[in-house]
Order: structure tokens, then sequence, then C-alpha cells
């Protein structure tokens, strides 16, 4: 599922939740993308929030894994807030270089104690 993300009465960006074999396996996927000019003001923050959010306390989710390029601060302080752990690495091609990312988890548990020091 993907929607999009507006802010001001404009479409900022978008956010997804995936998932294969969901009723077995109980994990989704996120992603998300906010143009670079909206930036650093909670934007992403917010709209990243609203996935594993629908995931856990809707759709009954057990884990939530998304990724983040090492070098992108902005997500990886987003993931750090929303409270996704390390959970490895993985490699990929974008625009002909080898790039890095973390791959990252975060638990229904963790989830329900961030969400509530939030609240």
């Amino acid at each position: 599922m993907e929607l999009g993300v507006f802010h001001g009465g404009r479409s900022v960006g978008t956010v997804a939740l995936r998932a294969r074999s969901f009723s077995v396996l109980r994990e989704v996927r996120t992603e998300s993308w906010l143009g670079v000019v909206h930036h650093w003001q909670g934007i992403g923050t917010e709209s990243r929030a609203a996935m594993p959010s629908l995931a856990f306390e809707v759709l009954g989710a057990i884990n939530a894994v998304t990724e983040a390029f090492q070098d992108n601060k902005g997500s990886q302080g987003v993931s750090q807030k929303l409270a996704y752990g390390h959970g490895g690495v993985s490699r990929s091609v974008l625009a002909g270089r080898a790039m890095v990312s973390d791959r990252l988890r975060l638990d229904r548990q963790d989830w329900a104690k961030t969400n509530a020091a939030h609240s």
C-alpha cells in the first residue's frame, strides 16, 4: 500500500507498507520518500510513524523492517526516533556506485513503548 504525504495542501512525499506472506510472518516492510526541501520539518517523522502504527495497531504485525543508506542522516535519525534497531546491512547499486544500507528492525513491544512516550 502506498500513500501520499501532504503538507499545506501539497504533495511532498510518499510512504509505503508492504508485506509478503503476512498471514504467516506478521512482518511488514516500510518505505518512504520525502522531497528534500521538506526535510528537517518533522514531516518525515510524522508520516513514517503512521506506517508502524497502522501495522501494529490495526493489522496485528509483529515486526516492521526498513532500510536506510548509511550516509542518509535524516532517515537514520527518524528511524532511531521511532525505535528501529540495527538488523544488518545490505548493498545495492545507485547511479553506478556501490551503496551500503542499514537494515533496521522494529518490534511491536518497542513500538508500544516509543509510541506511549510520544503520546
